[in-house]
């Protein structure tokens, strides 16, 4: 029999950059978009608030490619409230994405709320 083919990477981009995943295991499993952005990526201006998505403060734009009309959506998500491998193949961009004062690169909003 022929062999099993390789699995398909796991891919998830953030603010830009392309992440692979390891292979799904009992931890990627259980984790939070929060959980993972905070701990295996050290991005952590998205906070955990109230761990419920009633807060607003763990935000983030998550965009994805829709085949329906070939449109990419963009929509505000509670990271603290979305498993992890539900963002396969999607961009995140997080605060730390739109603009941060240690590169100088400050988003007009930013400006305006600082």
């Amino acid at each position: 029999s022929a062999p099993a083919p390789a699995p398909m990477p796991l891919v998830i981009y953030v603010n830009g950059s392309r992440h692979v995943l390891a292979q799904a295991d009992s931890l990627t499993l259980s984790l939070t978009l929060l959980q993972w952005l905070r701990t295996s990526l050290g991005l952590t201006g998205t906070k955990l608030g109230c761990g419920e998505g009633g807060c607003g403060a763990c935000t983030v734009l998550v965009s994805s490619f829709s085949f329906k009309g070939a449109l990419i959506k963009h929509r505000a998500l509670n990271a603290c409230l979305v498993p992890l491998l539900s963002c396969v193949d999607m961009h995140i961009t997080t605060v730390e994405g739109i603009g941060s004062a240690s590169s100088g690169n400050i988003h007009p909003i930013q400006k305006r709320l600082a």
